[in-house]
């Protein structure tokens, strides 16, 4: 789909077409929702908080300025969810009521993989689940830009708008995230 195509459907959404409206969700759902799990490690919460996203879209798509991609702006609304989706679970940790966190993690899809056996899948989740919890466990601006970039693949230029900072800002966290993240995998090699 063009830009031309994806600003048709947003001045349509704007003037109430829900079907407009129902295929930019269409378009944006599935990285939307990428985004989300990636911070949240839930995939039931993620979905709650993905449809959390496009509700408020919707009703804000008045607000939406084409100065920015259509996506970016969805991704910033996400980023904002996700952060007050912490601040409640940090909350409820700190009020005495137990939050489970999800052990439902998979491995991390390794590109122009072959079909594995059993006993690789089950070393490639292992360590899918060791990676995603270094990156877990890295400051937020430096997980920020890791999985935005390294699983998402946002440029630099669509990272720097979306979290409001210069393109060598987040090319100067992405390597000292990445340096980070090598440090804590660091046992891995010796396997």
């Amino acid at each position: 789909m063009t830009e031309a195509d994806e600003m048709a459907l947003i001045l349509a959404a704007r003037k109430g077409d829900a079907q407009a409206y129902g295929m930019l969700v269409e378009l944006h759902q599935d990285r939307v929702f990428a985004v989300i799990v990636n911070h949240v490690r839930d995939e039931h919460k993620a979905r709650d908080i993905a449809q959390d996203v496009f509700i408020q879209a919707y009703r804000a798509i008045h607000t939406y300025e084409d100065r920015a991609k259509f996506s970016t702006w969805l991704y910033r609304i996400a980023l904002n969810l996700v952060t007050s989706q912490h601040r409640h679970d940090f909350a409820l940790k700190r009020g005495g009521a137990s939050a489970k966190a999800s052990l439902d993690v998979e491995g991390m899809p390794e590109p122009n993989a072959d079909v594995r056996g059993p006993d690789d899948q089950v070393a490639a989740g292992e360590i899918g689940v060791i990676v995603r919890g270094a990156i877990d466990e890295l400051d937020e601006e430096y997980k920020t830009v890791i999985v935005l970039r390294d699983l998402q693949g946002l440029s630099y230029e669509e990272i720097a708008e979306l979290l409001n900072i210069a393109p060598g800002t987040v090319r100067s966290r992405l390597h000292r995230g990445r340096e980070k993240l090598k440090e804590k995998l660091q046992h891995l090699e010796d396997r």
